[in-house]
């Protein structure tokens, strides 16, 4: 008899919610042949078979959560040891769930809704649901891309940018009314009116697992932060030269992000500590480089896909991991594969306009780099004739590192060797 467990999906993540059963007590399964999907905070994925056989149990039932490693079904060589009451005790729960399951209003309800017409509800759409005060009578119109018809986080992200833009424009209309009928009362617009007031909402299911993955950072490494500014004006004039030339051949857009990641690799070749972990009292250095890049999600969360092995990449096969990864998790179609096994991150808070970030390190990295707003400021250049004042697109990074292992000596070196390795990045790189 083989074990199926509930499979480890990301380093964060410590239990997973069953989507579907692709298979039933009883039936025939091959080798890495599907056997259910299931969804976390994160990513929904579709676990396969560790065996061939004959599925001879299934211990839990639709809409369970289940704990990492937990054993969540049987696989037997030989029929004869198939359990077909649990095949009785599946389909059971499934219908008690369905039948006992009523569909409730209002956002303090929210968190209750399982299912819509029939239809199952994974925990990130019920948590978007909650936050954003979705009854079930509007999740009932919203229409399913997923598997037999289930709503996907884009479906209610589309339906709530759709439902914010009828609602501005309902109220444009109805001001515009206002204004016609009584032109001589001043009307007095606060946008903000609505946000500002007292009220209770609950943490959605994404949010208390980053709260949760952030404080353990926090209590785990001892966090240092040393800042550099660095002269990006040859990254700035490289990418105005070479973007419209980039996206017309490779189809991408050419950003920042590769550059500096760019940068970074070669940091790390040379401070090879700064790509470690520490495990206990050990220190386990890693021979591949695996970038994770933050990327935020338009329901303000943040999510952190690997570009594994980058140390291997030409720089367009770099911009190419970036793009693909960043398009996936926007569309919530990252593979578990996708988030984990990062050995150091790279975070941009510069892209919403902070000028410096002090990000907490991405466990179990060692280290984190943010990456600031480029501005044009005037800056005093030497050159053969003397110091003089020029314009220059200038950049802060901000580099956290873990004092139990990297000292401040360390991880300055490090942070002056990278602004040294941009500054020289020239336009050959690119092409």
């Amino acid at each position: 008899m083989i074990d199926v467990v509930m499979p480890k999906l990301g380093e964060s993540i410590t239990e997973g919610t069953i989507l579907e059963w692709k298979k039933k007590v009883g039936d025939t399964i091959e080798l890495d042949e599907n056997l259910l999907e299931i969804s976390t905070d994160k990513v929904d994925s579709e676990v396969p078979s560790p065996a061939g056989g004959f599925v001879a149990e299934l211990l839990y039932s639709i809409n369970d959560v289940v704990e990492v490693g937990e054993v969540i079904a049987r696989i037997a060589s030989d029929k004869d040891d198939i359990n077909i009451e649990s095949e009785n005790i599946e389909k059971s729960e499934i219908v008690k769930n369905e039948q006992d399951e009523t569909l409730k209003t209002g956002q303090e309800q929210s968190e209750k809704i399982e299912y819509v017409e029939g239809v199952f509800l994974s925990p990130l759409v019920k948590s978007i649901a909650r936050e954003k005060g979705i009854s079930s009578e509007e999740l009932s119109l919203i229409t399913g891309s997923g598997k037999g018809n289930r709503i996907t986080k884009k479906d209610i992200l589309n339906y709530l940018e759709n439902r914010i833009s009828t609602e501005t424009q309902t109220s444009k209309t109805e001001t515009d009314k206002k204004q016609v009928i009584a032109t001589d009362i001043p009307i007095q617009r606060s946008p903000l009116s609505e946000s500002l007031e007292d009220n209770r909402m609950p943490m959605d299911r994404i949010r208390k697992k980053i709260a949760a993955h952030m404080l353990s950072s926090q209590r785990t490494s001892a966090h240092v932060y040393s800042t550099s500014e660095v002269d990006v004006t040859n990254l700035v004039d490289i990418r105005q030269k070479y973007k419209d030339r980039f996206k017309e051949k490779y189809n991408i857009s050419l950003t920042y992000t590769p550059m500096i990641m760019d940068a970074v690799i070669k940091g790390i070749q040379e401070f090879p500590l700064i790509n470690a972990s520490v495990e206990g009292e050990d220190i386990l250095n890693h021979r591949n480089i695996n970038m994770g890049i933050a990327v935020a999600l338009r329901d303000d969360n943040l999510i952190v896909p690997v570009v594994h092995n980058s140390e291997e990449l030409n720089f367009l096969g770099m911009a190419r991991q970036i793009s693909q990864l960043a398009s996936k998790a926007r569309s919530n179609s990252l593979d578990p594969n996708d988030i984990f096994g990062s050995t150091f991150t790279i975070t941009n808070p510069g892209i919403f306009g902070s000028l410096m970030g002090m990000a907490i390190i991405n466990q179990p990295n060692v280290g984190i780099l943010s990456v600031g707003a480029i501005q044009k400021r005037p800056v005093v250049k030497e050159t053969e004739y003397g110091d003089v004042i020029a314009i220059r697109h200038m950049m802060y990074l901000t580099l956290g590192y873990d004092h139990r292992i990297i000292d401040g000596a360390y991880g300055t070196r490090f942070l002056t060797r990278l602004c040294e390795i941009l500054e020289s990045f020239n336009e050959n790189q690119v092409q």
